[in-house]
């Protein structure tokens, strides 16, 4: 018996009309799934309470179609369920390192789910990072606590071997404020004992290590630096540090009595250390003494010039040096060189002159020195370095 083609159509309509009924109800059916995720993900507090969400999660993407194998549709539907399954399940990661107190690996979790372009339950990625701040302040409370007493034997820097072996044996060294701290003091340790054999060595930019800004690691830093400056300053054997003196008293102290003794060798050294330390602490390019570095870069390329008698660029560069004078490199010092060079040089100076006012010096710039790499410290001399240098004209630069 054939059917009449009216009622064919029916038929179809008929079915057409149940298929999207029951999708409709299947995209229902995913779409409370995602809000009920989406409602329990920021107020869970243990990982238990994200079980029957991703639970219902897994279920709806593993589910066979009823009406739409093998459809686009389908898999757009889907989609969203697997990205919400991942997100929950890390999320739920995250949850269960909290309550275990692993912090580190709470915020490494965190840290992957801040880059996710979007949550795909909504969560604001401000939330994740906030979350993650709290994490690191456990973190850093965790590592005090567990180093606190190891911290408190450390009385000098002869204490730091022994301290290291003790926090790097303890369980929660993977605590990721307890490796920073470890790291800092390592620096230190390393370059001392280096120190204290007498090889060269070089003690890390403090903006490169964490733990650095633990008050024990600043202390010692400053206690080693106290120790290896005469050695850098070439002074180890003449001028140590005096009692009570800080790291910033030393240096001043040291730039004075080569400015009062023409010792531009001392002078020199004294300002690289005091940039390498400054810009140590506050990153590259971030010297607190840079004006100072920059007189003393055009001073010194002067004298390099007069040694080499290239009495015009000689020039150029003292008229820069005195443009930028700082106590540093007091004008007199640079006042008698020019005069030296007009006297003695007369048509380099005429020409020198004549460019500076001509172009204001805008085209003339000390040489570029490399980003600070660290506090170089040299090995042990086996006899001191003379402190006088005297020169009529310029110094040698070491």
């Amino acid at each position: 018996m054939r059917l009449s083609a009216p009622l064919i159509i029916i038929s179809w309509l008929y079915f057409a009309a149940v298929i999207a009924k029951c999708a409709a109800e299947e995209d229902k059916e995913t779409a409370d799934a995602l809000r009920r995720a989406s409602d329990v993900v920021l107020k869970a507090r243990k990982a238990s309470d994200l079980d029957a969400s991703l639970i219902e999660l897994h279920r709806l993407a593993a589910a066979p179609a009823r009406f739409r194998s093998g459809n686009p549709e389908r898999e757009s539907a889907v989609n969203p369920l697997h990205d919400a399954a991942r997100f929950l399940q890390q999320w739920q990661n995250y949850l269960w390192a909290v309550e275990g107190e692993r912090f580190d690996n709470g915020i490494r979790i965190l840290t992957d789910l801040a880059q996710t372009e979007q949550s795909p339950l909504d969560v604001p990625r401000s939330e994740i990072l906030a979350r993650a701040r709290w994490l690191e302040g456990q973190d850093r409370a965790q590592a005090d606590s567990y180093a606190a007493s190891i911290l408190q034997s450390i009385h000098s820097l002869e204490d730091l071997p022994k301290a290291l072996t003790q926090l790097k044996s303890r369980p929660a060294y993977k605590s990721q404020a307890l490796s920073n701290l470890v790291n800092g003091l390592e620096a230190v340790c390393k370059a001392y004992l280096a120190f204290k054999e007498g090889v060269a060595t070089t003690l890390p930019p403090t903006y490169w290590q964490t733990g650095d800004t633990n008050r024990t690691v600043t202390r010692l830093r400053a206690e080693l630096l106290l120790l290896v400056l005469p050695r850098i300053l070439g002074v180890e054997q003449t001028d140590p540090p005096k009692t009570g003196e800080t790291v910033e008293d030393y240096l001043m102290r040291m730039r004075a009595a080569a400015v009062a003794r023409h010792d531009f060798e001392l002078l020199s050294r004294t300002i690289s250390a005091a940039r390498e330390i400054s810009s140590s602490i506050a990153g590259p390019g971030q010297s607190l003494i840079g004006q100072d570095y920059t007189s003393f870069l055009y001073w010194r390329e002067g004298q390099n010039a007069e040694r080499a008698k290239r009495f015009f660029e000689a020039a150029l560069a003292y008229r820069r040096a005195l443009s930028s004078a700082t106590p540093a490199i007091p004008v007199e010092f640079i006042g008698e060189r020019l005069d030296a060079i007009e006297k003695e040089h007369p048509v380099e100076f005429r020409q020198a002159t004549d460019l500076i006012r001509r172009y204001d010096g805008r085209d003339i710039t000390p040489r570029p020195y490399g980003t600070p790499g660290g506090l170089t410290i040299p090995a042990v001399s086996p006899r001191p370095t003379p402190l006088r240098t005297p020169s009529p004209t310029a110094s040698p630069t070491p």
